[in-house]
């Protein structure tokens, strides 16, 4: 597993955004809506990640009462991409004082799910989407890595592994995933991947050609071999 952590029978998986919203003093201003969807897409794939699907969602809203919806709608566009019914969503809201910047917090619930096994070493490995943060979000949302490929992909097995890409870059994810092997890869390893704007994705050699033709765009194979 990437971040998520086994809670008994379940898998959590949280993720969260500060000073990106629609608060005057927030250092990227954005919809409150999307804010929401790029953290719930984050924790959606982290569930992915660890071989799971949600089955509750928890929230924590810092931006007072007004956000609550705003929040809400952006974390049922997640599930409403990806084709699946949204869990419950519950959690609380800072209102007792009021806060100059946006901040939210979304946590998933999820249950393993059945699939074949795989080994690791023996995936190919590609990226997909480019790594981009800030206001590169925004104005580049087709270099973004797209929720809905991924998880039919994932769904149909036709990838095995997916594995987002966050604030540690490409190079953080390798070293967590490869060790000492070395990887040759056309993006920036150190620039920051945001929300999950890159996705490393695992899938075997005999799936490569029906991934070519689902992945259409910046999706590169890494080249790994031993140091």
């Amino acid at each position: 597993m990437r971040n998520a952590m086994k809670v008994g029978a379940f898998i959590a998986t949280m993720d969260n955004a500060a000073a990106i919203g629609q608060k005057p003093q927030d250092v990227v201003s954005a919809p409150d809506q999307l804010t929401a969807y790029m953290t719930a897409r984050v924790t959606f794939l982290e569930q992915l990640a660890a071989q799971a699907l949600p089955i509750q969602v928890l929230l924590a809203n810092f931006s007072g009462d007004a956000a609550w919806s705003r929040y809400e709608k952006g974390i049922q566009q997640v599930f409403a991409e990806a084709g699946l019914t949204c869990p419950a969503i519950t959690g609380s809201t800072e209102s007792n004082m009021p806060t100059l910047q946006s901040g939210l917090a979304v946590t998933m619930l999820g249950e393993m799910q059945q699939r074949r096994a795989f080994d690791h070493d023996q995936l190919s490995w590609y990226t997909y989407g480019l790594p981009l943060v800030g206001e590169e979000v925004l104005a580049q949302p087709e270099d973004v890595a797209q929720l809905l490929p991924v998880f039919k992909a994932w769904q149909s097995e036709i990838v095995q592994q997916v594995w987002p890409v966050g604030s540690r870059g490409v190079q953080g994810e390798f070293a967590r995933l490869f060790g000492e092997r070395h990887v040759e890869c056309a993006l920036d390893g150190a620039k920051s991947a945001g929300p999950c704007t890159v996705i490393l994705l695992g899938i075997s050699p005999d799936n490569e050609s029906q991934a070519q033709k689902i992945f259409l765009r910046n999706f590169e194979k890494l080249r790994i071999s031993e140091k």
